[in-house]
């Protein structure tokens, strides 16, 4: 019985632990590799959109994981852009970024929008929500409008054709491997594949 323990703690702490993926099945790799971190540190894109329901009900999972993630994952959010309504998505995450509200702003926009069922289709829409979070109108205009924003938005609709995303969300992990609530066959998974794949990527790069 000890040696059985013995064993399960020598597994425990084994880098790729528990368990295996694979392949083609709970992740794939990018037809078209992306660059990335050569730092030691290894990247975590989220791909999702303020507009997708589905992304709204994976949050959680990802603020879960934040709390125990390695301190050697540098995690970002893409707003993906597939049409010019979600470019307009885009240009919210990204004018929050700016204005040094993003932390708090991205999940009350995603409340406004699927837990409260508003639209946010408007400016006088969203100066009642910004205004209600500290942020006046004045500074929310010249945010939007800024160049900085512009900039961020058209890279993010250029990362978007470059990783290959045809929905959302989806994780994408060191420029290389993707993978998503179906691949991994739930959201609560998603980041047991993704810890996988980071350590499988620290693994690699100490070969």
């Amino acid at each position: 019985m000890r040696a059985i323990v013995t064993l399960l703690m020598v597994l425990g702490l084994s880098g790729l632990a528990w368990a295996d993926y694979d392949e083609g099945v709970e992740y794939e790799v990018l037809k078209k590799i992306q660059p990335a971190p050569t730092d030691g540190k290894v990247e975590v894109i989220e791909f999702f959109s303020y507009g997708c329901p589905h992304c709204y009900r994976f949050e959680p999972y990802i603020d879960k994981w934040k709390e125990t993630k390695s301190e050697n994952i540098e995690f970002i959010h893409v707003p993906a852009i597939f049409n010019k309504n979600w470019e307009s998505l885009a240009t919210l995450y990204y004018t929050a970024e700016v204005l040094g509200v993003q932390d708090k702003m991205h999940n009350v926009i995603f409340e406004a929008m699927h837990g409260e069922g508003k639209k946010l289709r408007s400016f006088e829409d969203l100066k009642a929500l910004f205004e209600k979070n500290g942020v006046s109108n004045e500074a929310l205009e010249k945010a939007m409008n800024s160049f900085t924003v512009a900039a961020k938005t058209r890279r993010a609709k250029t990362m978007t054709e470059a990783y290959g995303i045809k929905s959302v969300p989806n994780i994408v992990v060191q420029g290389k491997y993707r993978t998503n609530g179906t691949l991994a066959e739930s959201h609560a998974n998603v980041f047991k594949v993704v810890d996988y794949l980071s350590e499988k990527i620290e693994k690699e790069a100490k070969q």
